[in-house]
């Protein structure tokens, strides 16, 4: 009786196992199937443009949260008692939304970062939802991004303090210059990021573009929310545009 337990807990230990791969993978496909519908449609209602998938954006957001390379898959190796395998880490850009609203033109994509846990570890993949707004000119790099974030592999810069409590609390502040800080992080602009939903900001002279982004390990921005997201950084890009007019790099 005892061996027939065991056989009965051992058989139902690997159906667990197989049960946790392949259910979340069916899941995963079914998400995404209804991400590509509903993006599809909003694209369709805007006159936007739609991609399921375009990897030559991948250079917009090299700087923010992510690393390359490979990981090892301990978790697993563990399980079913065989050598850690490799895990490819990197990124994927997918769903692109492009076109023109109100006079600004805008990229809207999902991103998919993954992002080695350390030690060699198996990576963790971090969801993100990223506006790009080209700008008539960006003088100088700054950027603000959520604690709550991976802040390893960023572009190297000076972090500072705006002097603004609740803004300081919230995001870390990156720039080469304190005087960057405060020409592209006035005040309206402080305010309206923290009213937003966004979880970083980043002014870019080497892609000319404001960029915008959401964190999380969970989900992309719903879709009902991109268009009154988009409103949001409509008003953060013609902050960015007329305080960095004017300015010297």
């Amino acid at each position: 009786m005892g061996e027939v337990v065991m056989k009965v807990v051992v058989v139902g230990v690997i159906l667990l196992i197989i049960a946790s791969i392949i259910v979340p993978r069916v899941r995963g496909r079914r998400v995404m199937a209804r991400r590509v519908k509903t993006m599809t449609e909003l694209a369709a209602s805007q006159g936007w443009s739609f991609t399921p998938e375009n990897n030559e954006l991948v250079p917009l957001v090299q700087r923010l949260p992510r690393a390359l390379g490979t990981a090892q898959d301990i978790i697993t190796s563990q399980l079913v008692r065989a050598e850690p395998t490799r895990l490819q880490v990197g990124s994927r850009i997918m769903h692109v939304l492009e076109g023109a609203s109100e006079g600004h033109q805008v990229q809207i994509f999902d991103w998919v970062a993954g992002h080695a846990s350390g030690a060699g570890r198996a990576s963790l993949v971090f969801l993100h939802t990223v506006w790009a707004i080209p700008l008539p000119q960006v003088p100088f790099w700054a950027q603000a991004a959520s604690k709550g974030q991976p802040h390893d592999g960023w572009r190297p810069g000076q972090v500072f303090r705006t002097g603004d409590n609740a803004f300081d609390k919230r995001f870390l502040t990156t720039a080469d210059d304190a005087g960057h800080v405060q020409a592209g992080l006035a005040p309206q602009t402080r305010r309206l990021l923290l009213e937003s939903d966004f979880d970083g900001w980043r002014l870019d002279p080497e892609f000319g573009m404001l960029l915008l982004w959401t964190h999380s390990r969970r989900r992309y921005v719903p879709a009902e929310r991109i268009l009154p997201m988009t409103r949001q950084a409509k008003q953060l890009a013609a902050e960015a545009i007329a305080l960095t007019q004017g300015q010297q790099g």
